[in-house]
């Protein structure tokens, strides 16, 4: 193998890796397909909330082993919310919706060594 194809591979390496660090946030139409697996790799996931305003306020919820949300926090502009989780437990938040009703913001995988959201 030639020095030019192993530093492809490589950055090819390094690339996918970079692309599976971001894809700790996935889109709500996603939720369905996701649940908890695994409880063995214990980790943390910390949820900031800013805003201009009180009003700015979120639900945090945790999908269990068969893809349900379970309620976990309500929280408000200016929070800090941290959770003991696992590598595998997918988080979803949703925001108020004016009238009734929530809509999801995003679904987040925690990280190794901890992972922060920011919410606004």
């Amino acid at each position: 193998m030639s020095k030019t194809t192993k530093l492809t591979l490589t950055t090819l390496a390094v690339s996918v890796m970079a692309i599976n660090l971001a894809s700790a946030e996935l889109v709500c139409h996603d939720e369905a397909g996701q649940r908890s697996t695994a409880s063995d790799v214990s980790t943390t996931i910390t949820f900031e909330i800013y805003g201009e305003n009180d009003e700015t306020q979120f639900k945090i919820y945790w999908l269990d082993y068969d893809g349900n949300r379970v309620f976990y926090k309500h929280v408000f502009a200016g929070d800090t919310y941290n959770q003991q989780t696992y590598l595998t437990h997918p988080w979803v938040v949703t925001a108020p919706i004016p009238g009734g009703g929530e809509d999801c913001i995003g679904v987040y995988y925690p990280q190794q060594g901890g992972s922060t959201v920011t919410l606004d």
